[in-house]
C-alpha cells in the first residue's frame, strides 16, 4: 500500500506547513485536502486509518494532522483517535479530527486534549476556519509555547465565557477558589439580589422551571432569526441544571443539541466550558467508549445561586 499519495500542492510556498490527512476513503480525504491547499498548507500523505498507526511512530516532519471519521467507529478507530489524541499532545501538533453526530458521543471520548480540534458535520466555512487555525498554529509557533493560549481568532470565544462566569460569580458574592483565576475581577456589585442560605434555595429549584425556561428561549426561534440570540453557553448551562436537579446524565450529542447551534460549535463551546472549570466529562460505567458531561460543584453553585435569585426577583429572565 501506498502510503504516501500526492496531491497538487497548488500555490502553496516551500515553508508553508506539512499536513498528513488522514482518512476512510477518498470523498473524505480529498475534501480535507481541499480545505488544506485553499489555507496556504501542503499536503505531504494521506493515509487510511490503517496504515495511520505505524505512521506515526515514525513521522517527525508534519506539522498539524486532519482526520475524516465516518459515522460508523469500531475500536481500532477509537483506539487510533485516543492514540492521535495522545500524541498531539505530546508533539505540541494541532490536530483536527471530522466526525458525524451518529459517532459523536464515542469520538468525543477519545479525542481530547490542548492541541486537539473535533468538528461534528461542519459547514464548509467552520472546517476552513478549523484547518485555517491549525495551520496558523502550526506556522506561528504557538503550538510549541505552552505559555501561549490560542490564536487571535479564538480570543473572542475565551472572553465570552469568561463573561458569563463573572456574571454568574458577582450575583453570587466571592467566587470558588477553583474558578477565581479563569475571570476579570470587576468592580464589585454594591447590591445582591440573592438569598443567602444556599442548603435552602436548591430545594426551591425545579428543573421543570428551567426546561420551560429552555422552552421559551427557543420560541423565540419562531419570531426572530435565531442567530440573533444565539448563547450557546448559557443553553448548555442550564439544560445542565437541569438534568442535575433530575439526577440525569447528558450524553455529547444531546448537549449540541441543547446549545442550539451547530454542533461543530456546541463542540468548541464545551471544549472551551471544560478548560474554564465549568463542565467536567465523566466516563459512562456502561461504555467505556463514551463520556457524559456535567456542571462542575462550583459551576452548579453559581446556577443555583442565580437561579433562586431570578425567582426572587418575580421569575426566570430568559
Amino acid at each position: 500500500m501506498d502510503l504516501h499519495v500526492g496531491v497538487q500542492q497548488g500555490f502553496a510556498p516551500d515553508d508553508s506547513p506539512l499536513v498528513t490527512i488522514i482518512g476512510l476513503d477518498d470523498d473524505n480525504t480529498n475534501d480535507l485536502a481541499r480545505s488544506v491547499e485553499a489555507a496556504g498548507g501542503r499536503v505531504q500523505c494521506r493515509l487510511d486509518l490503517s496504515s495511520a498507526r505505524h505512521w506515526l511512530h515514525d513521522d517527525r516532519t508534519t506539522s498539524a494532522i486532519f482526520v475524516g471519521i465516518g459515522g460508523l467507529v469500531d475500536s481500532d478507530t477509537l483506539d487510533l483517535v485516543s492514540h492521535l489524541s495522545m500524541k498531539a499532545d505530546q508533539l505540541h501538533r494541532p490536530t483536527v479530527m471530522r466526525t458525524r453526530m451518529e459517532a459523536v458521543d464515542r469520538v468525543a471520548a477519545h479525542a481530547f486534549g490542548r492541541y486537539v480540534t473535533l468538528l461534528c458535520e461542519p459547514h464548509p466555512d467552520e472546517q476552513m476556519s478549523a484547518v485555517s487555525l491549525a495551520l496558523s498554529e502550526a506556522r506561528s509557533g504557538f503550538s510549541d509555547l505552552p505559555g501561549e493560549m490560542d490564536p487571535q481568532r479564538l480570543r473572542r470565544l475565551a472572553d465570552e465565557v469568561s463573561r458569563i462566569a463573572r456574571t454568574l460569580a458577582a450575583l453570587s458574592g466571592p467566587r470558588p477558589s477553583s474558578l477565581a483565576a479563569t475571570a476579570v475581577e470587576d468592580a464589585p456589585f454594591a447590591y445582591r439580589a440573592e438569598p443567602q442560605d444556599l442548603a435552602d434555595i436548591a430545594g426551591s429549584l425545579k428543573s421543570e422551571d428551567i426546561r420551560r425556561l429552555l422552552r421559551l428561549r427557543r420560541l423565540r426561534d419562531n419570531y426572530f432569526d435565531g442567530t440573533l440570540f444565539a448563547d450557546p453557553a448559557w443553553d448548555m448551562l442550564l439544560d445542565l441544571m437541569a438534568a442535575r436537579l433530575e439526577q440525569a446524565q447528558v450524553a455529547v450529542s444531546s448537549l449540541c443539541i441543547a446549545a442550539a447551534v451547530p454542533p461543530t460549535t456546541a463542540l468548541r463551546w464545551i471544549k472551551a466550558m471544560t478548560d474554564n472549570g465549568m463542565f467536567e466529562r465523566c466516563a459512562d460505567p456502561d461504555d467505556g467508549r463514551r463520556i457524559f458531561i456535567r456542571l462542575s460543584d462550583p459551576a452548579a453553585a453559581l446556577m443555583t445561586r442565580y437561579l433562586s435569585a431570578a425567582q426572587q426577583m418575580g421569575g426566570l429572565a430568559i
